[in-house]
This record gives structure tokens, C-alpha cells and sequence, in this order.
């Protein structure tokens, strides 16, 4: 979710280039000015944009005698406390944009085939964030890479080939909803006698990642044994701006203008019929302190609405970079919260924030992961395992 759109007047620079491959003259390598003459409506700007103290764009020069990638490639550039995107086009490309753990347009470097931008990233050494160059439009023109600086933290380990399985079901979530799909994980050797806890993951269609991670942790004895259920976002109607065609926020957003009918046909859609379903088929656990609901960015907002309005079903809540524009109150006084944000995503930061002080306030075992990085599948991935052994204290 992008945060509100902010018109900024762009510095009109430019720098004549004696050569496409290096910056330089006959005296030596001097530093390239990227054009930021381009309009853009993300308030994305530094210097423009005091509120942004971190992962915001610095109209700054690209580092002396710096070689540029191959043509098709980025390459990163760490700096103190920035890092520098260098991308080399193949074709015309009309402003290519940086995804995803940090989400930024390039500015071209004038005379040359190369695009830059460069982002405060403080403590950047502790960084871990996924990187790819999209297209205006949001078409891949790189594959994704995770960058990680010098002291980050490790990957959590991954099941890549999952010992344990993925089933999908449909149930009938009503007139407006209409059919959907959830997706379900049971651990390796899972049997019906163990009565598991489970997670419920909103963004379902993440729900294989998730379980790689999840998997690697229980064989180390790191994570409980639980089943995931992964119930699928709505599909928004294309690129769009207009809050009526973002099915996604309308369902998980409490409070979101428009979307009162969505959210609560979506809510019943989840107590009445996936609760049910899934622990009648997979004889799951019925005690509340045994499901735990989860979700990331606006799936995050989602999770604390529905463990606060829904305290008898669900005592556990995973909250992954909530979004700030969800409805946040305390869960049931027995829960057990689990909430995490990067730096470099600081509404969804302060959101998180926000909620740990109310849960902490309400007396709720309460524990906030802050790492260095933006709003970033990688991260989410990393830190599930967590979340999921904190909440079920196991």
C-alpha cells in the first residue's frame, strides 16, 4: 500500500557527460547528477519530505568512478547510511521504478542509458532488503535479488521443497463476495489425531513462503507444529487510484471510506465459513488460544481488527508492517501479540508502534520486531517463524 500522494516540485539538474561508461574527464572521475526534472506524485523526497526520516530519495550526485552494470542488470552501492541503485536499460524504457523492500522511481543519468536513485538507508550495514526494476507499469525488467549489508541478520532457513503439503478448497463466501478459495499447509507426517493450532494468514497466496520458512523452524525445533490457512486477497481492477476498485483494502480495511459492506461480508465469510470448514476437516484445535490470526501490511491491519472484534475465537495476533490505515484496539487481555516493521517503511512503522503501545498499555504479552528494511516480502518470510513461536509459546 502506497501512503497518501504528495505533488513535489523536482530540482531541475543535469551534468554533461564526456562518456557512458564512467564518470570522468581529463581531470579525473567527477560525481554524475542524475535528472529529477520528471514530475512525480510519491512523496519520496528527503529534503522535501521531513516526516520521511528514513527510505526516501536523496537528490544527490552517483559517487565518482563508479562503474555502471551490464545492460539488463542493477547493481547496489552502499554508502554511509545510503545506498545507490545503478540500472542499465536494454531498450527505451520510460522511468523504470525500484521494487519492492524499498519503492522509489530511477531518474535517468543525461547522455547515457543508465538510471539511478539513492536512499537514505540509515544503519544500512544491518540492511536486508529485496531489490528488482519494474517498468512504470509494474512489468518485471530484472529478477529480484535480496541485498543484505555486512551485519544482517541471516536468512532464516527455508524448506524450498516442502516436506509437508498445500491443499486448496472453495467455500461460498456470499452474494458479494461470491466463490473463493483457501489454501491450506499441514506439517510433514501431520495426522488428524494432533489437533494442531492454527494461522490464520490473510494474503493467502503468500501462504508458500510463509510455510518454507515455518517448515525449516519446526525441524529445528525452533516453531510449533501448526496448519496454515492462507485465505486469498481479493483481486483489485487493475492500476488505479480510486479506493472503490481496491477490493483488497475494502475487505481488510476496518473503517476504510466505502468499504463497510466488503469488511463485514468478508469478516462473516471467515468466522462462519473457513473457521468451521477447516477445523472440521483437519480436526484442528478449538481452543482460542490456539488460533492465531496474521496478516502483513494492510492483512496486518486486518489481523488486529479481527482479533479485537472476535476475542472469544482468536487469542493470537501476528501483525506484519500493519498498515496505518486500519482501525487498531487491544485483543482479548489473554492474547498474545507478535508485531514487526522496518525502518524504511516509517508509517507502517509508526503504525506498529502504535499498536505494541496498546497492547503493552492493555497488559498483552507483547513483543515489537524492528528490523532495518522497508516493506518487504523478504522480511515478512524471515520473521514469521517468530511471530508464530512467540505467540504460541512453544
Amino acid at each position: 500500500m502506497r501512503v497518501p500522494p504528495l505533488r513535489l516540485s523536482a530540482a531541475l539538474l543535469s551534468l554533461t557527460l564526456l562518456t557512458p561508461v564512467l564518470a570522468g574527464d581529463a581531470g579525473g572521475p567527477r560525481p554524475l547528477m542524475p535528472d529529477f526534472s520528471a514530475p512525480t506524485t510519491w512523496p519520496i523526497t528527503c529534503e522535501a519530505t521531513p516526516t520521511l526520516t528514513d527510505g526516501c530519495r536523496l537528490l544527490t550526485p552517483i559517487p565518482a568512478g563508479v562503474p555502471f552494470p551490464a545492460a539488463g542488470h542493477f547493481k547496489v552501492i552502499p554508502g554511509q547510511d545510503r545506498l545507490t541503485v545503478l540500472y542499465r536499460s536494454v531498450t527505451n524504457t520510460d522511468r523504470p521504478v525500484l521494487c519492492c523492500g524499498l519503492q522509489l522511481p530511477l531518474s535517468p543519468l543525461p547522455g547515457t542509458d543508465v538510471w539511478a536513485v539513492t536512499v537514505r538507508v540509515k544503519d544500512v550495514q544491518r540492511a536486508v532488503i529485496s531489490l528488482r526494476v519494474l517498468t512504470d507499469t509494474y512489468a518485471p525488467l530484472t529478477p529480484e535479488t535480496v541485498w543484505r549489508g555486512p551485519q544482517a541478520p541471516a536468512p532464516a532457513p527455508r524448506s524450498l521443497v516442502l516436506a509437508g503439503r498445500i491443499e486448496q478448497a472453495t467455500l461460498n463466501a456470499g452474494d458479494l463476495l461470491g466463490p473463493r478459495d483457501i489454501r491450506i499447509y499441514t506439517p510433514p507426517r501431520w495426522t488428524s489425531e494432533e489437533h494442531l493450532p492454527a494461522v490464520y494468514l490473510a494474503d493467502g497466496q503468500s501462504i508458500e513462503g510463509m510455510a518454507q520458512t515455518l517448515e525449516a523452524a519446526t525441524a529445528a525445533g525452533t516453531a510449533p507444529r501448526v496448519v496454515l490457512i492462507g485465505i486469498p486477497s481479493a483481486q483489485s481492477t487493475g492500476l488505479t487510484s480510486d479506493p472503490s476498485e481496491d477490493h483488497r483494502a475494502l475487505e481488510y480495511l476496518e473503517g476504510f471510506p466505502g468499504g463497510a459492506a466488503r469488511f463485514t461480508a468478508h469478516e462473516q465469510f471467515v468466522v462462519t465459513q473457513v473457521l468451521p470448514y477447516v477445523e472440521r476437516t483437519y480436526h484442528l484445535s478449538t481452543r482460542p488460544q490456539d488460533r492465531v490470526v496474521a496478516g502483513f501490511s494492510n492483512g496486518g491491519a486486518w489481523a488486529i481488527s479481527m482479533a479485537a472484534r472476535h476475542p472469544q475465537l482468536f487469542r493470537g495476533v501476528l501483525a506484519m508492517s500493519p498498515s496505518n490505515a486500519g482501525q487498531q484496539k487491544a485483543p482479548d487481555l489473554a492474547a498474545r501479540v507478535f508485531v514487526e516493521a522496518g525502518t524504511l517503511e516509517v508509517p507502517f512503522l509508526t503504525a506498529a508502534r502504535a499498536y505494541a503501545a496498546i497492547t503493552r498499555r492493555a497488559g498483552n504479552p507483547t513483543q515489537l520486531e524492528v528490523r532495518v528494511g522497508g516493506h518487504d516480502a523478504a522480511l515478512w518470510r524471515d520473521v514469521f517463524p517468530n511471530g508464530v513461536a512467540f505467540i504460541l509459546n512453544r
